[in-house]
Parts: C-alpha cells; structure tokens; sequence
C-alpha cells in the first residue's frame, strides 16, 4: 500500500511539473504576439475627447501630386538631348531644353500636365516637301511656295505665280549647285528637303552659276583670267550684231571669251565667229537664239547670274598646224559638222585638220593654205548660217513710238496724244505710287520717269513710252478673250508686227519688227509660253495671244 501511495505521489508531481512546462511555453509563443497600444487620443491625430467617451474622426490623408516626368525624344543627328535645365524635384513647371519643342502636345489622363512629342527645330521656311517632284511646266501652291523659299534663300527674283517656268528653273538650279545637289533644274524630294531646310544656302555674290565651263585654251587663258572691269562698261541699251563694230563689240568678246564661249584675242569686229558664240550664250542661259546682242542679252551677258559655255564655240584669229587648245577643238568640231573633217575632236591641230581646212578653203573660193585664218572661220560659221535675224524691218524703238494692239496706242513725249489720255496715264500711275508731278497732262522729263519706274518695277521694257503692253498691265482689267488667227513660222503682216512688239515690250524679243515670222520669233513665243505656263510649241495660237495681250502677261523673269 505504502508503495502504492508513493507512486501516485511520483506521478502528481510529474503532471504538475509536465502542466507548468506547458504554462511557460504557452507564455513564450504569446510574447511574439504584439497589438499597438490605442493612440492617444490628439486632435494631431484625429481623436476628439469629449462626454461620454472618445469620438473617432476620419482621418485625411492627402493624395501625393504627379509630377510629370519628361520623356527625352528623338534628336538629329542621334544627339542625346540636355536635359540637365530640368528641375526633376520639383513640382512647378520647368521650359524644355532649348533642342526640345513641342509639336502635337498630349494631355495626362490624370494630371492635366501637357507632355510634349520632341523633335528637331523646323527651318524657318515658308513650306515644307511635298512629296511630289516639281519640274517644268508644274503650278499651283505648292509651285508658289517653292518660288517664295527660293526668293527668301535669294536664288529667285521672279513673280511669286504658282508657274514653273524658266526663270524657276534656273533659281532651282542654281540652288542646287550651291547646296552640292544635282543641278537639273528639278525639284525632287532630296531638293525640297534641302531648300526647306535650316541648312540651306542662301546666295551669295560669289556663288556660281549651275553651269560650270570647260577648260580654256592656252590663247584664252590671259583674257579668262581678266577682271570684270574688261566688261563693266558694256552697255545694254544697244543691239550688236553682223557688220558691227568698235569698243562695245570688243567689251562684248571679252565677255563671251571669260564665260568660255570664245577663245583667242577681242577684235572689236562682230564677224560669224562672234555671231555664232552669241547664238550658244543665248541657248545656253534660255534667251531667243537670234545671234543679235540686243538689251536682254546683254543684260543676261553682263549680269553675275550669267552661265558659262560647257565648251568654246568658236576662235578669234588663226588657228595653224601644231596648235592645240580649246580653239583648235572648236574648229575640229565645226568641220565635222559640215563633213570635212572625220578624225578625232582632240584639240591638236595635225595633218588631218589642216587637210580638212585645205578641202573647206577649196570649196569655198578661199586661198587653200590650211591656216584657218579670220576669213576661213567666218565662211566656216556663216557657211551654213548661225540663225542670225534679218536686218530689215524697222527699229523696236522707233516702231514703238506708235505702237497699237488691241485698242491701246504708245503714250510718249513724241506721239500724238491728247491732253485727256495723258492725264489719266498720270493718274493710274499717281494711284500706283509713281510720282508723275501732277495731272497736269504734260509727258514731261517727271512723268517719263514715273513710267521708267513702273516698267522696271513690272519687269516691262524700260523705254520711257507708256507702250500697248506697258497700259494694259498699269490699268488692269484686259482679260483673256479675243479670237485671234493662228501665228506660226512663215506667216507675216501687221499681226506678226504686233507680236513682235509685245514681246518686245515683254523682253521676250530682241529683233526688229519685221513682220516676218521667224525662228526668232518663234524662239521668242516659246520662252513666253515657258514663262507662262502654257504649251512649248513655238506658235502663237488662241491661248498664247489671249495671255499676251491681256492684263495676266507675265514679262520675261531671266
């Protein structure tokens, strides 16, 4: 019994021992168990004592701002973009680097914050590439918005007309000569991206034409290398053709042999050889191929913008075995084109040229030395005529002292005008901001003046008269109606005399008033329907007359 009591003691004392081992384990899981205290009730924390108790208030927790973070865009170039004038901080707007502007803005959906799409800065043009090639004969806006860069780059002194015309084309070409481009005339994409471009060129007064000349020969290299002082003195008021002579024919060669048209020494005499070099410059720089040196084409032949020969046409003075140079070539050349000469155009006077001279001179009646001499060269270029205009007919001048087309006759200081005519030409040119002195119906030395300064303003003939075409662009109002006969090669009569005429007023023609259709005439029409937007065909059909003898004529742009 005893060891029975002893037992049941034992194990008391274990279950008492195995339950404080629970209770002091449970104690240690519970001490990982923490809960906050309650907060002290503050009003800085949103608890209010009052009565009864504490009353809990919602507690208001402002919304953090979104700062808009800038996204860096694209650059030229693959330029990393500064952003280091960016104040990442803070909260208040801050201007983009100044290589970053904003095009096309979005709005934040949440913020309100406008988040600009970066780009480079655009060219300070009028326009930018359309996409689509412009040449020749192209118009609309997109023609006008060209025309007006180029203005701006001052490669283009034209009218502003939404007409690719000649004057456009050469604008587009020089252009693209002083911008490294293909110089073609054409405005494809790579061009208008240039021309609108930041980086494009303007024109300066030493950039070149887009036309660079040839090598001259050994006998025209003194007289290439000649200051413009050998033709500053050149006047432009005259006409030079076959048979004239003196200093302006000498200034003219000079000229004609820097821009490579010409080789060898000025003679002062205006011979075939000279006929045909003028015939080149003038087909070279867009002008009416006639052979005569009249206002335009001594304008054109004196004038920085004036294109150089891409080879010498002809020599002046003799040309013998064992020469060589560029003169030598042009002689080549001219003999295989009448079919007397069949070796090689190298510039080396050999046997087989001087036996091709030998065979010319025989043929035509000239002493047969094989020395091509000033005689040779002149029967050589006049053999098969160079397109020279016909002398007769009258003088543009005088025959513009009582011009008439359409209704409208020459206003001068020796016409016979009434007083009445006189004072309403003063009158449409007061109104135009011409200074005549008065409507006093008087054309005296102010009201000549005013009418200088209105054609040179329009781009007319400068003449002093107040012709047909000089009143029809100062009054306005000529529209394009009319029904005219067809003018073409071969036709004559008084309606050739007009055309001519107005195309002289226009500086489209340099000839006499011939009344003869000619290729003059007709080289003539074609540079005005160039100019104008219409059909190159050389014939003064409806449309062409219609243009111009309206108040729409565009003059001469070149």
């Amino acid at each position: 019994m005893k060891n029975d009591r002893l037992l049941a003691s034992r194990k008391g004392h274990v279950r008492k021992t195995l339950l404080l081992a629970a209770l002091l384990l449970g104690a240690l899981v519970m001490t990982g168990c923490y809960m906050e205290p309650d907060r002290i009730v503050d009003d800085n924390n949103g608890l209010a004592a009052v009565t009864g108790g504490q009353q809990f208030q919602n507690i208001m927790t402002a919304t953090p701002a979104v700062t808009a973070t800038p996204t860096p865009a694209p650059t030229a170039d693959n330029q990393q973009v500064d952003w280091s004038s960016w104040d990442f901080g803070n909260d208040t707007a801050t201007n983009p680097p100044s290589n970053v502007i904003d095009i096309g803005a979005t709005t934040g959906a949440t913020t309100g914050v406008t988040v600009g799409l970066s780009t480079p800065s655009p060219t300070p043009g009028t326009g930018t590439s359309t996409g689509t090639t412009l040449k020749s004969g192209s118009t609309g806006t997109s023609v006008k918005s060209l025309q007006q860069r180029l203005k701006e780059l001052g490669y283009y002194t034209g009218s502003v007309d939404g007409s690719y015309g000649a004057g456009t084309v050469s604008a587009v070409k020089d252009f693209q000569s002083a911008n490294n481009l293909t110089a073609d005339g054409v405005a494809g994409t790579k061009t208008q991206e240039a021309i609108y471009s930041y980086y494009a060129k303007k024109k300066t007064s030493s950039s070149s034409s887009s036309s660079s000349s040839s090598s001259s020969s050994s006998s025209s290299s003194s007289s290439s290398s000649s200051s413009s002082s050998s033709y500053t003195n050149g006047k432009t008021n005259i006409y030079l053709k076959l048979g004239s002579t003196g200093s302006q024919v000498k200034i003219l060669q000079n000229r004609l042999i820097v821009l490579g048209y010409l080789s060898g020494t000025a003679d002062g005499t205006f011979a075939e050889t000279t006929e045909a070099a003028v015939v080149a410059f003038q087909k070279r720089n867009s002008i009416y191929a006639d052979g005569v040196a009249g206002p335009t084409t001594l304008t054109k032949l004196y004038s920085s913008s004036a294109k150089k020969a891409s080879s010498v046409v002809a020599n002046l003075g003799s040309l013998k075995l064992g020469m060589t140079g560029s003169g030598v070539r042009a002689l080549q050349q001219r003999l295989k084109d009448l079919g007397y000469y069949t070796g090689s155009v190298d510039g080396s006077f050999g046997a087989g040229t001087q036996a091709a001279v030998i065979a010319f001179q025989v043929d035509s009646g000239l002493t047969a030395d094989g020395v091509a001499g000033k005689s040779t060269m002149n029967a050589l270029y006049g053999a098969t005529g160079t397109g020279g205009s016909s002398s007769t007919g009258s003088d543009p001048d005088t025959y513009g002292k009582t011009a008439t087309t359409n209704g409208y006759t020459t206003i001068s200081s020796t016409s016979k005008t009434s007083v009445a005519n006189v004072t309403a030409l003063q009158s449409a040119l007061t109104s135009s901001g011409f200074n005549t002195g008065g409507l006093d119906g008087d054309y005296g030395s102010v009201t000549i003046q005013a009418v200088k300064d209105f054609q040179a303003s329009r781009g007319l003939r400068v003449t002093g008269m107040a012709g047909p075409s000089t009143q029809r662009l100062l009054y306005g109002g000529t529209s394009e109606s009319g029904s005219y006969s067809k003018l073409e090669t071969g036709s004559t009569g008084t309606a050739v005399k007009n055309l001519q005429y107005t195309l002289y007023e226009l500086k489209y023609y340099d000839g006499n008033i011939t009344g003869t259709y000619d290729e003059a005439t007709a080289n003539a029409v074609r540079l005005f329907q160039e100019v104008n937007g219409l059909t190159m065909d050389g014939v003064a059909g409806q449309e062409t007359q219609r243009r111009l003898y309206s108040s729409n004529a565009i003059p001469c742009n070149i």
